[in-house]
């Protein structure tokens, strides 16, 4: 079995970025997926009979004017144009008008108070990912300056996020980023979430200050 190059020549590949197309879908979907922590499967695995959470997440990534849409989407791509790091970014206040899937209302009913703490009137960072063999190669700090440039452009003045309080390393590195906590959203335990006690709000509106030059 082919298993591609070894971990020293990736290390050597470029690492390009660019807008997503409809053609990068099932690759977003799979890294929004990893992003998410397990929402993404506790919302819609084992809803509909041979359909997944990652079948879900594709259909809504090849969409547009969802919320996850590729238009809403840049990537980082290596070698032969594998995607291998993925931004999901739009403005919160989309959350107001996107219809959830009625047929996943008591799981919705579980993580509502995560879907209304939102920092609305900001762009909302909703999911930010890289592949685990690309991993330390400074794509997620590309992905993250990529996001606040686009805020800006975007004419908003604060960019947010949403990160599980269990997870340690991903609010250290927002917090060095410059993030700040402004709110928790506490999500009761269930056996179908992967994790604990909650979601951490957070925001930062002092934006990369290579856009904000005049």
């Amino acid at each position: 079995m082919n298993q591609g190059p070894p971990q020293e020549s990736r290390i050597n590949e470029h690492i390009a970025y660019r807008p997503a197309r409809p053609e990068d879908s099932r690759a977003i979907a799979h890294l929004i997926c990893q992003a998410g922590g397990g929402l993404y499967e506790f919302l819609f695995n084992d809803l509909i009979p041979f359909v997944s959470a990652l079948d879900v997440v594709t259909a809504a990534v090849q969409t547009d004017g969802s919320p996850l849409s590729h238009a809403n989407c840049w990537v980082a791509t290596c070698g032969s144009a594998q995607i291998v790091g993925v931004a999901n970014v739009f403005p919160a206040d989309l959350i107001k008008e996107e219809p959830f899937v009625p047929f996943a209302s008591d799981r919705l009913a579980q993580i509502r108070p995560l879907l209304q703490l939102q920092d609305w009137g900001s762009m909302l960072l909703n999911a930010i990912a890289v592949a685990d063999n690309h991993r330390g190669r400074g794509i997620g700090t590309s992905l993250l300056d990529w996001a606040e440039i686009h805020t800006v452009q975007a004419g908003l003045s604060r960019l947010s996020l949403h990160v599980w309080a269990d997870n340690v390393a991903a609010i250290k590195l927002y917090r060095g980023r410059g993030f700040v906590e402004i709110g928790f959203a506490r999500i009761a335990p269930h056996p179908r979430l992967q994790h604990v006690d909650g979601s951490l709000l957070m925001q930062k509106n002092r934006l990369h200050p290579a856009v904000q030059a005049p």
